[in-house]
C-alpha cells in the first residue's frame, strides 16, 4: 500500500500544481528559446526540475506522517537520506541557474562534483564490485570515492544529453525509476538487500513525478524539464542504482542499471566518440544524436519518444527477468 502511495502521491501532486511552476517560470521569463538545432519554434518555459523536487520530497514528508513503516525507513537510512537531499538541492540550484543563463561546463561540473562529494560524505558509495568467477572485491576508500564520483556524474549527465526530443528524458527516467522499484524490491524480499525498501520507495516517488510531468512534457510540450530537471532526475537515478542495487554481492548488481539506461548510454557514448573523431570539444552540442537522425527521417517528436519509451520498458523487462534468474540461481 504504501509502494502505491509513493507512486500516485507526487504524480497526483505535479497534475494538480505544475501549471503553477510554468507559470512562475514564466514569469521570472525564464524559456528555452528556438534556435536552427532545436525542433520548437516557441518560446517554453522552463525549470521543469523545480516541481518535481518539491514533488518528490513533498510525497516522502507525507508518506512519513502517515505511516508507521516509512518513519522506520526513514530512521534505518537517515544519513543516506540527507545526503541525498542535499546533493539533489544543489543539482536543482545549479540547474535552475542555468535554465536562467547559461552556465560555463566547468562550474556546472564542479557543482556537480561538489553534489556527489555530499553524498559521499553520508556514505551513498560503490564500496565494491562482485566480479565473475570472483569473490566479491572490496575497494580502497580513495578508489571507492573517484568509481562513485565517475557514476555518479556520468548517470547526471547521460540523462541531460539525451534531453531533445519533448517528453523524452522524462518517459525514459520514469520508466527506468520504476524497474529500478521492482529490482529492489525483489532484492528486498529475497533478504538480499537490507535497508533497500527505502530506495524502492524513492525510485516509484521519482517514477510518478516523472509521470506527473509528463503530463505537461510529452509532445507539443508547455514545460520543458531544462538542465534542471534532467541533471536532477540522472543524480537520483545514478544514486538509487548505487544504494538500490550496487550493494549487492552478486555479478548482475552491475549490468541491471547499466541495461535499463542503455539506449542513453550507447547515444552519449557514440556522440564522446563522433565529436573526438572531429577535433571538437566533447561538450559541444550537435544534431546527430538518434532522435535528431530520426526526425531527420521523418519521424516526429511523439513518434521519437515512444519508440525510445518502447526500447527502454525491453531492456527493462529482460533487466528484471535477469534479476529473477540470477537470485533464483
Amino acid at each position: 500500500m504504501i509502494y502505491l502511495a509513493a507512486f500516485f502521491i507526487p504524480m497526483l501532486f505535479l497534475l494538480i500544481f505544475e501549471p503553477s511552476f510554468i507559470n512562475f517560470a514564466e514569469k521570472k521569463r525564464v524559456y528555452d528559446k528556438p534556435s536552427s538545432r532545436k525542433i520548437h519554434t516557441r518560446l517554453v518555459p522552463l525549470w521543469g526540475g523545480l516541481g518535481i523536487w518539491i514533488s518528490v520530497w513533498a510525497g516522502l514528508a507525507l508518506l512519513y506522517f502517515i505511516s508507521d513503516e516509512v518513519k522506520l525507513l526513514l530512521a534505518a537510512n537517515f544519513s543516506a537520506v540527507n545526503g541525498v537531499f542535499l546533493g539533489s538541492l544543489i543539482i536543482l540550484i545549479t540547474g535552475m541557474a542555468d535554465d536562467r543563463q547559461a552556465v560555463s561546463p566547468t562550474v556546472k561540473l564542479l557543482a556537480q562534483t561538489i553534489a556527489v562529494m555530499m553524498v559521499l560524505m553520508y556514505g551513498v558509495e560503490i564500496t565494491g564490485f562482485k566480479i565473475p568467477f570472483m569473490n566479491y572485491v572490496m575497494f580502497p576508500r580513495i578508489v571507492s570515492i573517484i568509481i562513485t564520483a565517475i557514476w555518479m556524474l556520468a548517470f547526471t549527465n547521460v540523462i541531460n544529453l539525451i534531453d531533445g526530443v519533448d517528453g523524452l528524458a522524462c518517459g525514459i527516467s520514469a520508466i527506468a525509476a520504476f524497474t529500478f522499484s521492482i529490482v529492489i524490491i525483489i532484492e528486498a524480499a529475497f533478504g538480499l538487500l537490507p535497508g533497500g525498501s527505502f530506495f524502492a520507495l524513492l525510485s516509484l516517488l521519482l517514477s510518478g513525478a516523472c509521470l506527473g510531468f509528463l503530463y505537461f512534457n510529452f509532445p507539443p510540450a508547455g514545460v520543458f524539464l531544462g538542465d534542471s530537471g534532467s541533471l536532477l532526475l540522472g543524480f537520483f537515478l545514478g544514486i538509487i542504482a548505487i544504494q538500490g542495487m550496487l550493494k549487492l554481492t552478486a555479478a548482475i548488481a552491475l549490468v541491471i542499471p547499466i541495461m535499463v539506461v542503455a539506449l542513453p548510454i550507447f547515444d552519449v557514448v557514440s556522440a564522446i566518440i563522433r565529436r573526438s573523431r572531429a577535433n571538437v570539444p566533447i561538450m559541444r552540442a550537435d544534431s546527430e544524436h538518434i532522435h535528431h537522425k530520426l526526425l531527420k527521417g521523418g519521424w516526429s517528436s511523439r513518434e521519437v519518444s515512444l519508440l525510445m519509451y518502447n526500447l527502454t520498458l525491453i531492456l527493462s523487462i529482460v533487466a528484471i527477468m535477469a534479476t529473477i534468474f540470477s537470485i533464483k540461481r
